[in-house]
Protein backbone atom coordinates (compact mmCIF):
# COMPACT_ATOMS: atom_id res chain seq x y z
CA UNK A 1 0.00 0.00 0.00
CA UNK A 2 1.03 3.23 -0.13
CA UNK A 3 3.04 4.24 3.01
CA UNK A 4 -0.02 5.47 4.68
CA UNK A 5 1.38 8.09 7.10
CA UNK A 6 2.60 9.64 3.48
CA UNK A 7 -0.87 9.05 2.01
CA UNK A 8 -2.71 11.87 3.28
CA UNK A 9 -6.24 11.96 3.92
CA UNK A 10 -7.85 14.15 1.42
CA UNK A 11 -11.51 15.79 1.02
CA UNK A 12 -13.67 16.28 -1.89
CA UNK A 13 -16.80 16.59 -2.94
CA UNK A 14 -19.13 14.66 -1.38
CA UNK A 15 -21.33 11.52 -3.66
CA UNK A 16 -24.61 10.09 -3.10
CA UNK A 17 -23.59 6.89 -0.79
CA UNK A 18 -25.55 3.76 -1.53
CA UNK A 19 -25.33 0.31 -0.03
CA UNK A 20 -26.50 -1.38 -3.41
CA UNK A 21 -25.05 -4.33 -4.20
CA UNK A 22 -21.39 -4.05 -6.39
CA UNK A 23 -22.94 -3.49 -9.57
CA UNK A 24 -24.33 -0.50 -8.54
CA UNK A 25 -25.98 1.78 -11.65
CA UNK A 26 -27.88 0.69 -14.53
CA UNK A 27 -25.46 0.97 -17.52
CA UNK A 28 -27.98 2.07 -19.16
CA UNK A 29 -27.30 5.95 -17.58
CA UNK A 30 -24.27 5.95 -19.96
CA UNK A 31 -22.44 4.19 -22.50
CA UNK A 32 -19.30 3.04 -21.50
CA UNK A 33 -19.24 0.72 -18.45
CA UNK A 34 -15.79 0.12 -16.22
CA UNK A 35 -15.59 -2.93 -17.76
CA UNK A 36 -14.63 -0.95 -20.85
CA UNK A 37 -13.02 2.24 -19.36
CA UNK A 38 -10.34 0.08 -16.91
CA UNK A 39 -8.42 -2.75 -17.35
CA UNK A 40 -7.00 -3.35 -14.14
CA UNK A 41 -8.65 -1.24 -11.71
CA UNK A 42 -12.03 -2.54 -9.55
CA UNK A 43 -12.44 0.87 -7.31
CA UNK A 44 -14.09 3.28 -9.95
CA UNK A 45 -16.99 3.03 -12.62
CA UNK A 46 -17.41 5.17 -15.91
CA UNK A 47 -20.57 5.85 -17.35
CA UNK A 48 -19.83 8.29 -20.30
CA UNK A 49 -22.32 10.32 -22.45
CA UNK A 50 -21.23 13.16 -24.67
CA UNK A 51 -22.38 15.84 -22.38
CA UNK A 52 -21.48 14.29 -19.11
CA UNK A 53 -19.85 11.56 -17.25
CA UNK A 54 -21.31 9.90 -14.68
CA UNK A 55 -18.50 8.28 -11.89
CA UNK A 56 -18.83 5.89 -9.19
CA UNK A 57 -16.00 5.36 -6.80
CA UNK A 58 -16.67 1.54 -4.88
CA UNK A 59 -15.74 0.60 -1.59
CA UNK A 60 -13.15 3.69 -0.98
CA UNK A 61 -11.81 2.51 2.56
CA UNK A 62 -10.63 -0.71 4.22
CA UNK A 63 -13.28 -2.97 5.29
CA UNK A 64 -15.95 -0.59 3.54
CA UNK A 65 -18.77 -3.16 1.78
CA UNK A 66 -20.82 -2.07 -0.99
CA UNK A 67 -20.41 1.47 -0.61
CA UNK A 68 -20.83 3.38 -3.62
CA UNK A 69 -20.16 7.10 -4.18
CA UNK A 70 -21.59 8.71 -7.28
CA UNK A 71 -20.42 12.23 -8.95
CA UNK A 72 -21.81 14.16 -12.03
CA UNK A 73 -18.72 15.82 -14.14
CA UNK A 74 -20.27 18.15 -16.86
CA UNK A 75 -19.27 22.21 -18.56
CA UNK A 76 -22.44 22.91 -17.27
CA UNK A 77 -25.22 21.45 -14.90
CA UNK A 78 -28.01 22.43 -17.16
CA UNK A 79 -27.03 20.12 -19.99
CA UNK A 80 -28.14 17.15 -17.27
CA UNK A 81 -30.95 15.10 -17.74
CA UNK A 82 -33.62 15.81 -14.93
CA UNK A 83 -32.65 12.62 -13.28
CA UNK A 84 -29.15 13.62 -12.63
CA UNK A 85 -29.63 17.07 -10.88
CA UNK A 86 -29.63 16.03 -7.61
CA UNK A 87 -26.29 14.39 -7.25
CA UNK A 88 -22.90 15.62 -6.97
CA UNK A 89 -22.18 17.87 -9.76
CA UNK A 90 -18.76 19.09 -10.16
CA UNK A 91 -17.85 21.35 -13.63
CA UNK A 92 -15.18 20.43 -15.54
CA UNK A 93 -12.38 21.04 -16.33
CA UNK A 94 -11.65 21.81 -12.80
CA UNK A 95 -9.02 25.02 -12.04
CA UNK A 96 -8.68 24.83 -8.16
CA UNK A 97 -8.08 21.45 -6.40
CA UNK A 98 -7.21 20.45 -3.07
CA UNK A 99 -5.22 17.19 -3.25
CA UNK A 100 -4.82 15.10 0.52
CA UNK A 101 -2.23 12.39 -0.99
CA UNK A 102 1.32 12.54 -2.31
CA UNK A 103 -0.50 9.49 -5.24
CA UNK A 104 -3.24 12.29 -6.14
CA UNK A 105 -0.27 15.04 -6.63
CA UNK A 106 1.62 12.16 -8.77
CA UNK A 107 -1.51 11.78 -11.11
CA UNK A 108 -2.32 15.38 -11.21
CA UNK A 109 1.11 16.22 -11.67
CA UNK A 110 1.75 13.56 -14.66
CA UNK A 111 -1.45 15.06 -16.25
CA UNK A 112 0.24 18.60 -16.76
CA UNK A 113 -1.96 20.11 -14.52
CA UNK A 114 0.50 20.70 -11.11
CA UNK A 115 -0.72 24.40 -10.87
CA UNK A 116 -4.20 23.40 -10.33
CA UNK A 117 -3.19 22.42 -6.89
CA UNK A 118 -3.95 24.87 -4.31
CA UNK A 119 -4.16 23.18 -1.41
CA UNK A 120 -2.66 19.63 0.27
CA UNK A 121 -2.13 18.00 2.93
CA UNK A 122 1.65 17.18 4.66
CA UNK A 123 3.39 18.99 2.29
CA UNK A 124 6.67 18.39 3.96
CA UNK A 125 6.38 15.18 2.20
CA UNK A 126 5.67 16.20 -1.16
CA UNK A 127 8.72 15.75 -3.66
CA UNK A 128 8.03 16.85 -7.11
CA UNK A 129 10.28 19.87 -7.50
CA UNK A 130 7.50 21.71 -8.87
CA UNK A 131 5.14 21.11 -6.71
CA UNK A 132 7.74 22.15 -4.14
CA UNK A 133 8.45 25.64 -5.95
CA UNK A 134 4.59 26.27 -5.36
CA UNK A 135 4.57 25.22 -1.58
CA UNK A 136 7.41 27.48 -0.99
CA UNK A 137 6.59 30.42 -2.99
CA UNK A 138 3.32 30.09 -1.17
CA UNK A 139 1.10 29.18 -4.13
CA UNK A 140 0.34 25.77 -2.31
CA UNK A 141 -1.16 25.97 0.76
CA UNK A 142 -0.95 22.94 3.31
CA UNK A 143 -4.55 22.15 4.59
CA UNK A 144 -3.54 19.64 7.64
CA UNK A 145 -4.27 16.29 8.29
CA UNK A 146 -7.03 13.95 9.45
CA UNK A 147 -8.45 15.38 12.64
CA UNK A 148 -6.15 18.24 12.30
CA UNK A 149 -8.00 19.57 8.74
CA UNK A 150 -7.92 23.11 8.63
CA UNK A 151 -11.61 24.09 7.40
CA UNK A 152 -11.11 27.49 7.06
CA UNK A 153 -7.96 27.97 5.10
CA UNK A 154 -10.16 24.78 2.92
CA UNK A 155 -13.05 27.15 2.74
CA UNK A 156 -10.87 29.74 1.55
CA UNK A 157 -9.43 28.22 -1.00
CA UNK A 158 -12.52 27.78 -2.62
CA UNK A 159 -11.88 24.44 -4.76
CA UNK A 160 -12.99 23.01 -7.67
CA UNK A 161 -12.95 19.42 -5.91
CA UNK A 162 -11.00 18.15 -3.27
CA UNK A 163 -9.47 14.97 -3.40
CA UNK A 164 -10.52 12.54 -0.51
CA UNK A 165 -9.52 9.55 0.68
CA UNK A 166 -9.71 7.50 4.12
CA UNK A 167 -8.77 4.91 5.79
CA UNK A 168 -11.90 3.83 7.84
CA UNK A 169 -15.48 4.34 7.85
CA UNK A 170 -15.15 7.58 9.99
CA UNK A 171 -13.53 9.50 7.08
CA UNK A 172 -17.53 9.81 6.88
CA UNK A 173 -17.13 12.96 9.63
CA UNK A 174 -15.20 15.11 7.44
CA UNK A 175 -17.13 14.55 4.60
CA UNK A 176 -20.16 15.43 6.22
CA UNK A 177 -18.28 18.52 7.11
CA UNK A 178 -16.77 19.28 3.95
CA UNK A 179 -20.53 19.19 2.49
CA UNK A 180 -21.57 21.61 5.16
CA UNK A 181 -19.26 24.20 4.34
CA UNK A 182 -20.18 23.62 0.50
CA UNK A 183 -16.85 21.86 -0.60
CA UNK A 184 -16.95 19.78 -3.16
CA UNK A 185 -15.13 16.16 -2.05
CA UNK A 186 -14.68 13.18 -4.17
CA UNK A 187 -13.74 10.12 -2.84
CA UNK A 188 -10.30 8.15 -4.39
CA UNK A 189 -9.64 4.36 -3.01
CA UNK A 190 -6.67 3.39 -5.33
CA UNK A 191 -4.50 2.61 -2.06
CA UNK A 192 -6.90 -0.20 -2.07
CA UNK A 193 -5.87 -1.77 -5.30
CA UNK A 194 -3.72 -4.92 -5.39
CA UNK A 195 -2.41 -4.92 -8.79
CA UNK A 196 -0.07 -1.77 -9.33
CA UNK A 197 -1.43 -1.17 -12.69
CA UNK A 198 -4.36 -1.00 -10.92
CA UNK A 199 -3.44 1.52 -8.92
CA UNK A 200 -1.57 3.26 -12.07
CA UNK A 201 -4.61 3.44 -13.86
CA UNK A 202 -6.30 5.74 -11.47
CA UNK A 203 -4.79 8.46 -13.52
CA UNK A 204 -7.66 8.03 -16.29
CA UNK A 205 -9.99 8.74 -13.16
CA UNK A 206 -8.29 11.88 -12.34
CA UNK A 207 -8.02 12.74 -15.92
CA UNK A 208 -11.82 13.01 -16.29
CA UNK A 209 -11.56 15.91 -13.89
CA UNK A 210 -9.42 17.51 -16.57
CA UNK A 211 -10.79 16.71 -20.12
CA UNK A 212 -7.63 14.98 -20.35
CA UNK A 213 -9.07 11.28 -21.02
CA UNK A 214 -7.17 10.49 -24.14
CA UNK A 215 -4.03 11.94 -22.47
CA UNK A 216 -4.74 9.57 -19.62
CA UNK A 217 -5.04 6.81 -21.80
CA UNK A 218 -1.87 7.29 -24.06
CA UNK A 219 0.57 7.10 -21.41
CA UNK A 220 -1.39 4.48 -19.43
CA UNK A 221 -1.41 2.14 -22.30
CA UNK A 222 2.37 2.61 -22.59
CA UNK A 223 3.04 1.74 -18.77
CA UNK A 224 0.79 -0.99 -19.05
CA UNK A 225 2.30 -2.24 -22.24
CA UNK A 226 5.79 -1.64 -20.73
CA UNK A 227 5.43 -3.25 -17.57
CA UNK A 228 3.86 -6.47 -18.98
CA UNK A 229 6.94 -6.56 -21.57
CA UNK A 230 8.88 -6.88 -18.12
CA UNK A 231 7.00 -9.22 -16.30
CA UNK A 232 7.08 -11.31 -19.36
CA UNK A 233 10.97 -11.02 -19.36
CA UNK A 234 11.16 -11.86 -15.39
CA UNK A 235 8.82 -14.53 -15.45
CA UNK A 236 11.08 -17.71 -16.92
CA UNK A 237 14.07 -16.59 -14.71
CA UNK A 238 15.05 -19.32 -12.35
CA UNK A 239 15.77 -19.50 -9.54
CA UNK A 240 13.82 -16.92 -8.23
CA UNK A 241 15.29 -15.99 -5.11
CA UNK A 242 13.56 -15.86 -1.75
CA UNK A 243 12.36 -12.71 -0.69
CA UNK A 244 11.72 -11.39 2.76
CA UNK A 245 9.53 -7.53 2.68
CA UNK A 246 9.26 -5.14 4.94
CA UNK A 247 10.57 -4.34 8.78
CA UNK A 248 9.03 -4.76 12.52
CA UNK A 249 7.46 -2.02 14.27
CA UNK A 250 7.50 -2.32 18.53
CA UNK A 251 7.44 -5.98 17.77
CA UNK A 252 5.09 -6.15 15.53
CA UNK A 253 5.68 -7.47 11.83
CA UNK A 254 2.73 -6.19 9.45
CA UNK A 255 3.67 -8.28 6.47
CA UNK A 256 2.16 -7.88 3.24
CA UNK A 257 -0.34 -10.70 2.16
CA UNK A 258 0.02 -12.54 -0.53
CA UNK A 259 -2.63 -11.14 -2.43
CA UNK A 260 -1.44 -7.81 -1.60
CA UNK A 261 0.22 -5.07 -4.08
CA UNK A 262 3.59 -6.00 -2.81
CA UNK A 263 3.37 -9.77 -3.40
CA UNK A 264 2.05 -8.72 -7.43
CA UNK A 265 5.45 -7.00 -7.45
CA UNK A 266 7.47 -9.58 -6.09
CA UNK A 267 5.85 -11.79 -8.17
CA UNK A 268 6.11 -10.24 -11.71
CA UNK A 269 10.23 -9.19 -10.69
CA UNK A 270 10.47 -13.15 -10.76
CA UNK A 271 11.02 -13.71 -6.83
CA UNK A 272 9.58 -15.71 -4.81
CA UNK A 273 7.73 -14.15 -1.49
CA UNK A 274 8.04 -15.96 1.19
CA UNK A 275 4.70 -15.17 2.43
CA UNK A 276 3.27 -15.35 -1.07
CA UNK A 277 0.93 -18.03 1.07
CA UNK A 278 -1.21 -15.71 2.81
CA UNK A 279 -4.63 -15.77 1.09
CA UNK A 280 -5.09 -11.75 2.65
CA UNK A 281 -4.67 -8.80 0.19
CA UNK A 282 -3.83 -6.05 3.48
CA UNK A 283 -0.96 -6.42 5.84
CA UNK A 284 -0.90 -9.18 8.34
CA UNK A 285 0.20 -8.42 11.71
CA UNK A 286 2.71 -11.37 12.89
CA UNK A 287 5.31 -11.98 15.47
CA UNK A 288 9.19 -10.94 15.07
CA UNK A 289 10.15 -14.96 15.96
CA UNK A 290 7.57 -16.58 13.64
CA UNK A 291 8.83 -13.98 10.61
CA UNK A 292 12.73 -14.23 11.83
CA UNK A 293 12.09 -18.66 11.41
CA UNK A 294 10.60 -18.02 8.07
CA UNK A 295 13.42 -15.47 7.03
CA UNK A 296 16.00 -17.52 7.68
CA UNK A 297 15.73 -18.76 3.96
CA UNK A 298 15.52 -15.58 2.75
CA UNK A 299 17.84 -14.37 -0.17
CA UNK A 300 17.01 -10.98 -0.48
CA UNK A 301 15.17 -8.25 1.88
CA UNK A 302 13.28 -5.57 0.90
CA UNK A 303 11.75 -2.12 1.72
CA UNK A 304 12.73 -2.60 5.31
CA UNK A 305 10.93 0.58 6.24
CA UNK A 306 13.19 3.86 7.47
CA UNK A 307 16.16 1.82 7.60
CA UNK A 308 19.16 4.04 5.80
CA UNK A 309 21.60 1.09 6.46
CA UNK A 310 22.07 -1.97 7.73
CA UNK A 311 23.52 -1.06 11.20
CA UNK A 312 19.76 0.97 11.61
CA UNK A 313 18.40 -2.68 10.92
CA UNK A 314 20.78 -4.63 13.49
CA UNK A 315 20.15 -2.00 16.07
CA UNK A 316 15.91 -2.82 15.96
CA UNK A 317 16.67 -6.40 16.96
CA UNK A 318 19.87 -8.37 17.78
CA UNK A 319 18.43 -11.56 15.97
CA UNK A 320 17.79 -9.44 12.94
CA UNK A 321 21.39 -9.43 12.74
CA UNK A 322 22.17 -12.80 12.60
CA UNK A 323 20.01 -13.12 9.41
CA UNK A 324 21.85 -14.56 6.47
CA UNK A 325 20.43 -12.23 3.92
CA UNK A 326 21.30 -9.44 6.12
CA UNK A 327 25.20 -10.66 6.77
CA UNK A 328 25.89 -10.87 2.99
CA UNK A 329 24.29 -6.83 2.73
CA UNK A 330 21.65 -7.96 -0.07
CA UNK A 331 19.20 -5.73 1.17
CA UNK A 332 17.23 -2.79 -0.66
CA UNK A 333 15.20 -0.57 -0.18
CA UNK A 334 12.81 2.05 -1.93
CA UNK A 335 14.05 5.12 -0.55
CA UNK A 336 16.68 5.85 -3.14
CA UNK A 337 14.48 9.27 -3.99
CA UNK A 338 13.36 10.66 -0.50
CA UNK A 339 13.46 14.93 0.44
CA UNK A 340 15.12 15.97 4.31
CA UNK A 341 11.54 15.54 5.36
CA UNK A 342 11.05 12.18 4.28
CA UNK A 343 9.14 12.21 1.51
CA UNK A 344 9.31 9.41 -0.71
CA UNK A 345 9.10 9.92 -4.21
CA UNK A 346 8.44 5.73 -4.05
CA UNK A 347 5.14 6.66 -2.60
CA UNK A 348 4.63 9.98 -4.90
CA UNK A 349 5.86 9.01 -8.80
CA UNK A 350 6.06 5.61 -7.98
CA UNK A 351 2.70 4.64 -8.21
CA UNK A 352 2.21 6.52 -11.82
CA UNK A 353 5.33 4.49 -12.74
CA UNK A 354 5.15 0.43 -11.84
CA UNK A 355 7.22 -0.17 -14.89
CA UNK A 356 9.96 1.47 -13.84
CA UNK A 357 9.42 -0.23 -10.05
CA UNK A 358 8.93 -3.36 -11.53
CA UNK A 359 13.03 -2.85 -13.49
CA UNK A 360 13.98 -1.72 -10.49
CA UNK A 361 12.92 -4.98 -8.86
CA UNK A 362 14.08 -6.92 -11.46
CA UNK A 363 17.49 -5.46 -11.09
CA UNK A 364 17.33 -6.64 -7.29
CA UNK A 365 16.33 -10.07 -8.00
CA UNK A 366 17.99 -10.88 -11.56
CA UNK A 367 20.90 -8.45 -11.63
CA UNK A 368 22.61 -10.25 -14.75
CA UNK A 369 19.02 -9.72 -16.85
CA UNK A 370 19.22 -5.93 -17.08
CA UNK A 371 23.01 -5.40 -16.92
CA UNK A 372 22.46 -1.75 -17.62
CA UNK A 373 19.89 -0.66 -15.05
CA UNK A 374 20.42 1.98 -13.00
CA UNK A 375 18.08 2.37 -10.05
CA UNK A 376 15.31 4.67 -10.00
CA UNK A 377 13.82 3.97 -6.57
CA UNK A 378 15.65 1.59 -4.98
CA UNK A 379 18.75 1.40 -3.56
CA UNK A 380 21.20 -1.20 -1.91
CA UNK A 381 21.98 -0.41 2.15
CA UNK A 382 25.14 -0.35 3.17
Amino acid sequence: MRFLPLLIMSVLLLSACSSRPGQGSDPARGETTADSFTRYASGYRVYDRDSFTLIEVIDPWQQSKNVIFSYVLASSPEILPESLRNMPFIKTPVERVIALSTTHVAMIDQLGNATSIVGLSGSDFVFSPGIRHGIESGKVTDVGYGQGLDFEAIVKLDPDVLFLYGVEGNVMTTLEKLTDLGIPAVFCGEYLETHPLGKAEWIRFFSLFYNKEEQASHFFNRIDSSYNELSALASGVMPKPQVLNGLPWNDTWFMAGGESFAAKLIEDAGGDFLWSDNPSNQAVPLDLESVYLRAVNADVWINPGAAGSLEDIRQMDDRLGDLKVLKNGLVFNNNARTNVAGGNDYWESGTVRPDLVLTDLIGVFHPDLLTDHRFVYYRQLK
